[in-house]
């Protein structure tokens, strides 16, 4: 498949495109379906930069991803330049986008793009279904099942960091507001 039938896509929809059903769910693998160019060399120059997606001289996407950052972060980052290519660039082909640590971190200041890249990312990773799916099996097993608990077990299944299904439970309602980050 090629990277050009996912402008505008929702993650689910691309991930119904190249049938992937269960957890987890690689960004490194949906981009190699995809035919798409990820770099991870090391480079001096960026090693602030979580990641960037940018245009070549052939009107195809380069993306690159911080080789330093753990394994965790490297597949967040790339899931989020994906919504880029998927609702920035395809549309609308331009400049580079570079992401830095507040922009996929501290999304809130930074808005947009940003937060809808971020939101992407966890959508793509951690889809609603295969969730909610994953808390009910869990919770067949464990009817005491905790917050914190539901938190490492998906952290492992869908191989992701604690913090990004702290924030997926957080925005899809799953755990309160108020809960404070328990790692």
């Amino acid at each position: 498949m090629n990277w050009t039938k996912i402008k505008n896509k929702s993650p689910y929809e691309i991930l119904e495109m190249l049938q992937m059903n269960e957890p987890p769910f690689n960004p490194f693998e949906i981009a190699e379906r995809l035919n798409l160019d990820v770099k991870r060399t090391l480079d001096y120059d960026k090693l602030d930069t979580e990641g960037q997606i940018s245009v070549n001289e052939k009107n195809e996407p380069e993306i690159w991803v911080n080789p330093i950052k753990s394994e965790a972060r490297q597949r967040f980052t790339l899931a989020h330049e994906i919504g880029h290519l998927a609702n920035d660039v395809l549309p609308q082909i331009n400049n580079p986008i570079i992401d830095k640590y507040e922009t996929l971190y501290r999304s809130n200041a930074y808005g947009g793009i940003e937060t809808k890249a971020n939101r992407f990312a966890a959508q793509l990773l951690m889809p609603l279904e295969q969730i909610e799916k994953f808390i009910e099996a869990q919770r067949s097993e464990n009817h005491n099942l905790r917050a914190k608990e539901a938190i490492e077990l998906i952290s492992a299944k869908f191989e992701v960091s604690k913090q990004a299904v702290f924030h997926r439970l957080q925005n899809i309602g799953l755990i309160a507001p108020d809960y404070k980050y328990p790692f």
